[in-house]
């Protein structure tokens, strides 16, 4: 998991939300920024149509988070990551992946 100071709280989801900020789409997530200075928070949603089943929604939490902990983006801001139906397929691998890519379309 990451630190309590680098989640999103749902008061800044609900404002990032309104902001229309810009969302890139990948496989498996959609992630929407906003450029901060000096603050980088990181939020996920991942609701119940997803997977009924709260075992494999906290699964792929758990592996989204420690692929953004490897490699944490170098860009300051909030990043709101919005889970698809694919993301129960998903691996680390793959999740890896897509945070990479991720990170070379916001560069």
């Amino acid at each position: 998991m990451l630190p309590k100071k680098n989640r999103l709280t749902k008061k800044e989801i609900i404002e990032l939300k309104e902001k229309k900020p810009k969302i890139i789409q990948g496989n498996y997530f959609g992630l929407v920024y906003l450029p901060k200075e000096n603050e980088k928070k990181v939020g996920i949603i991942l609701s119940g149509k997803i997977s009924k089943k709260a075992v494999e929604r906290n699964k792929i939490k758990r592996q989204l988070f420690r692929a953004l902990e490897e490699s944490l983006f170098n860009k300051s801001g909030w990043f709101l990551f919005l889970a698809k139906k694919t993301s129960v397929e998903g691996n680390l691998e793959g999740f890896r992946k897509e945070v990479k890519n991720f990170e070379n379309e916001l560069a």
